[in-house]
């Protein structure tokens, strides 16, 4: 005797369907705009960020211009900090890369990720360091 699968009646097959679209992960935030107070290795300035509807993203960072990209689903962000002066011009860039996130505690939104620098005063052991970025005005 064959096994019969039972099936689902049509109306919850309907209501998995909705919730599915309706599920939002805390990290799809879009971003048109937004300044940021940021901590990279120590050091502490602004990342002001502007991103373009195809996630393109450009804006500064400690004064530096930056461009990279954003991706809303994954709340992803990376971008190329172009860094002016040192031995051999363009050496000193240094790529970031973080996540976005939203604070259960605060409702803040933060940017929290690691960045990669080669150049004047780095070797092997010391050329990874990590970030964060708090938002102070946000537009999405």
């Amino acid at each position: 005797m064959a096994s019969k699968t039972q099936k689902l009646p049509v109306y919850f097959k309907t209501q998995a369907v909705l919730l599915k679209k309706r599920r939002v992960r805390p990290t799809q935030i879009p971003i048109i705009a937004a300044t940021w107070t940021i901590e990279a290795n120590g050091f502490r300035g602004f990342l002001n960020t502007n991103v373009a509807r195809n996630g393109f993203v450009t804006g500064t960072v400690f004064g530096n211009p930056i461009r990279g990209w954003y991706d809303v689903p994954s709340g992803k962000m990376t971008f190329l900090r172009f860094v002016t002066g040192g031995s051999i011009a363009g050496i000193n860039n240094q790529l970031y890369e973080g996540y976005i996130q939203r604070s259960t505690i605060n409702r803040g939104i933060t940017l929290t990720g690691s960045f990669i620098t080669v150049g004047d005063g780095t070797s092997a052991q010391l050329n990874k360091f990590s970030w964060v970025a708090r938002v102070i005005l946000f537009i999405g």
